[in-house]
């Protein structure tokens, strides 16, 4: 599961950025909901009042969870180490008011309390927090957001219980395989719901999952999965081995969903549950726990 905006501190991650096919990502890596969106906004708006000016999108990949926050500030940043993805997103994701650059997430180029949202989309755990979260703080203004959000899979909606257990047995297993390939020191932050981040804010809300349905097809569960990190790294030191374990994911959700009449030409709900931290700044200078 992960989406793959990476963080520059980790050697693996950077290589990751450096090296991942940034046209495989924008193609299979569907764009963020608008209801995500919506929600972290009536946040900010709480205590911020329009016209929203300035929003930053750290560790943006391909710009798409950039691009969504441009009807909403006079002015948007997509930032990512990746210069791969920057160049993505620039090419097919750009607006008047949106600018992208390459750059790390733990050094923002923008001026203390500058900022009144900054997002981070499936892409935190990324991050040396240590440095990323201070500078977060730094370039948020007083009751500026920082919204932490993101999702583990994207599977096809089966009503019945025990197709839809056959799928996330399916994940598991596909999941386990890849795991001496993941940079699972990132990884396990994202899977325990980052449980464990303190976060220097005054106001942290950790919201209850919010379900995101869209129509697709099977063949755009076995697209994202080929997605993964994990993946990606299985496929540098074996290559046949990568598109055996792939091939093997494909046959079986196809199966699966044939015992639900659903064929790989068929339309499908495809849902992904994403986790939402909305964190506030309700104060001038670092944060005193």
């Amino acid at each position: 599961m992960e989406s793959e905006s990476v963080g520059i501190m980790s050697d693996k991650s950077k290589q990751f950025g450096e090296q991942y096919d940034a046209n495989v990502y924008s193609s299979y890596r569907k764009d963020t909901p608008v209801e995500l969106i919506e929600k972290i906004i009536d946040f900010l708006k709480e205590k911020v009042p329009e016209p929203l000016e300035t929003a930053v999108d750290v560790g943006c990949g391909n710009g798409q969870s950039t691009v969504i926050l441009a009807p909403y500030f006079k002015q948007v940043h997509g930032s990512d180490v990746s210069e791969a993805q920057i160049e993505q997103a620039k090419a097919n994701r750009s607006l008047s008011n949106v600018t992208y650059a390459a750059g790390p997430a733990e050094k923002l180029p923008f001026c203390d309390g500058s900022v009144q949202l900054l997002t981070a989309a499936t892409a935190l755990h990324w991050f040396d927090l240590d440095t990323f979260l201070p500078e977060a703080r730094r370039v948020l203004c007083v009751n500026g957001v920082m919204a932490v959000y993101g999702y583990l899979n994207m599977k096809p909606l089966f009503e019945n219980p025990t197709r839809a257990k056959e799928v996330d047995e399916l994940f598991d297993k596909y999941c386990k395989v890849l795991e001496p390939h993941h940079v699972m020191s990132k990884v396990s932050i994202l899977q325990n719901r980052y449980k464990d981040v303190k976060f220097p804010f005054e106001e942290v809300n950790r919201c209850p999952d919010v379900r995101c349905c869209f129509e697709g097809k099977l063949p755009d569960v076995v697209n994202y999965v080929s997605t993964w990190s994990g993946y990606q790294n299985f496929k540098k030191v074996d290559n046949k081995g990568a598109e055996e374990l792939l091939d093997y994911f494909r046959k079986r959700l196809y199966e699966i969903g044939a015992t639900c009449s659903v064929s790989p030409e068929d339309s499908v709900t495809l849902y992904r549950d994403f986790q939402l931290i909305l964190c506030r700044k309700t104060k001038d200078g670092s944060f005193a726990r």
